[in-house]
């Protein structure tokens, strides 16, 4: 018996990482929907915003497909609660030094490239993310390293809106929480068991 009686919107933008997202839901026993424009979506008001790739490839395929728009009413006006991974998450801000597109501007602040420094641009590998206010998000996680692969980051991390840190070069936000808007620069697809109950937390207590 599945664990929800509608689906869950999971977001193709075309350069985003589905597949993995979808066997974590097909695991956890979750309804989803593959929205690819704006009649796709449910009426169950959760987004899952996954994202790879560059910056502006990511925007524009939204745009393209006339979702940008329609994902910004429904989580400003409808209240959905959405969830952005890695570039999903830096859409939320206003933009990012890797491209010129604007993002979603829900967040008052930009993403930016992690200083030269004698370690490997980008970012892959695991990490510790370090909690720095309750969020429902991190309900009963016991392990916090998570899958990283970035090169961009936010790098304000006294915010009101940050909810984790992670230290790569220099402190950044691992993970943000404003309102139904949440957003995790990690990728719980990939993060085994403690990045399954990310997604989990997400659909059951965001």
């Amino acid at each position: 018996m599945k664990n929800i009686k509608s689906s869950i919107n999971v977001i193709k933008s075309g350069v985003g990482n589905i597949g993995s997202i979808v066997r974590v839901l097909e695991d956890l026993d979750y309804e989803y929907k593959i929205v690819n424009k704006p009649q796709d979506f449910s009426d169950t008001k959760k987004i899952i915003l996954p994202g790879v790739g560059s910056y502006d490839s990511f925007i524009n395929s939204l745009i393209q497909n006339k979702l940008l728009e329609e994902i910004k009413y429904l989580v400003l006006k409808e209240k959905y609660s959405i969830l952005g991974i890695c570039v999903g998450m830096q859409s939320f801000f206003l933009n990012s030094e890797e491209g010129s597109s604007k993002g979603f501007g829900f967040i008052n602040d930009k993403c930016k490239k992690f200083k030269n420094n004698n370690k490997k641009v980008p970012h892959i590998g695991w990490n510790k993310v370090n909690i720095k206010k309750k969020s429902n998000l991190f309900s009963d996680i016991k392990n916090n390293y998570f899958y990283f692969a970035h090169s961009y980051a936010v790098f304000e991390t006294n915010k009101e809106f940050t909810t984790s840190t992670t230290n790569y070069i220099e402190d950044f936000a691992s993970a943000i929480s404003q309102n139904n808007i949440y957003g995790v620069q990690f990728h719980p697809e990939k993060s085994f068991d403690q990045g399954k109950q990310i997604i989990q937390n997400f659909i059951e207590k965001c």
